[in-house]
């Protein structure tokens, strides 16, 4: 196989940015489950950012201050022994102190706007069991009966992440006229977009493909979670960003963007990863969007030091008879 020739998509652009918008703004109002999870070795045998989505659904009902449960969730075990739990859209709400052993973990402190308080004076320990899987953190209650720390720790199990590793820069317009410079958003340049960003976790241009392919939809998980499409863009081949701005006005693409990714969703390898030539590759990725898992076939480029997405997730790889496929 070949690296597929790029060519202006044969659609109208007006039609083509209305589609697009519309499936942003529509996929916008669902609410999927996405677990994150931040590598931080420590003293505790739990350490790093573990992270949840409730739902309304997830709620028991009649619970007072139920509503405020809903949303996506960050909790963060330190190695020192302190925790905190914060809301992505609210920012942290609960600090304490915990205990981990080899299959347990005990809250010793919980204070906050949620949850039920545990301090010296009052309040029982909370103890789970604990089980960590495949970067996925299963808590089962053994002695707790707070209604509110259970529904956040136990309706699901916390899965993980990696830090965003796209560095913020001044904004240089030298890819593509009119990209988004409102406030909202966080300022990157161009040049990040069309280049690449540092290679994963160190790696060299040799590095497996396998390793650095994970990587970044670890990465990928964590800047989406930020909310910036800017970022979640720089982890995209030049192509996938100039075929975007040939649909229409990229800063109408970016500002749908930001809005949808205001809905937590996650990226997982769930086949081999299949070489195409030294520096292009593709695999299936599981796509959690609204609660369901999509496999989606992917397609990647190793860009100056770094494996990126060659493919959008929103628009799939190419047709056999579209004219960007990849040919024999």
């Amino acid at each position: 196989m070949r690296r597929r020739p790029f060519h202006r998509p044969a659609w109208p652009n007006a039609e083509a940015l209305a589609a697009v918008v519309a499936l942003l703004t529509m996929l916008a109002l669902a609410t999927p489950a996405l677990a994150l999870f931040q590598d931080d070795p420590e003293t505790q045998p739990i350490s790093g950012v573990f992270t949840v989505t409730i739902t309304r659904g997830d709620i028991p009902a009649n619970l007072a201050g139920g509503p405020a449960l809903a949303g996506l969730w960050n909790v963060t075990f330190n190695g020192d022994g302190t925790y905190s739990l914060a809301r992505q859209d609210v920012g942290e709400v609960v600090t304490g102190t915990f205990d981990a052993a080899e299959a347990t973990l005990t809250f010793n402190e919980w204070s906050g706007l949620i949850g039920c308080d545990i301090t010296a004076d009052s309040g029982e320990p909370a103890t789970y069991a604990w089980r960590q899987t495949d970067d996925r953190l299963t808590l089962t209650p053994i002695t707790d009966s707070c209604t509110e720390r259970l529904t956040l720790l136990t309706t699901r199990p916390l899965g993980g992440f990696e830090a965003c590793a796209v560095s913020p820069r001044s904004l240089i317009d030298t890819l593509v006229p009119g990209f988004p410079t409102d406030p909202v958003a966080t300022p990157v340049a161009l040049a990040d977009i069309a280049t690449g960003v540092a290679a994963q976790e160190g790696l060299s241009e040799g590095a497996d493909a396998e390793e650095g392919i994970d990587s970044l939809l670890r990465q990928a998980n964590g800047c989406w979670a930020t909310g910036d499409p800017a970022r979640f863009l720089a982890l995209h081949s030049d192509q996938v960003v100039q075929e975007i701005a040939f649909i229409g006005p990229i800063e109408e693409f970016a500002r749908q963007l930001r809005l949808f990714m205001s809905t937590p969703l996650s990226f997982e390898r769930i086949g081999p990863v299949n070489l195409i030539d030294p520096e292009h590759a593709w695999a299936y990725v599981e796509i959690s969007l609204a609660g369901d898992p999509l496999p989606q076939r992917v397609d990647f480029v190793f860009e100056n030091g770094s494996w990126l997405f060659d493919t959008f997730f929103l628009f799939g790889p190419p047709g056999p008879g579209d004219p960007l496929a990849v040919g024999p």
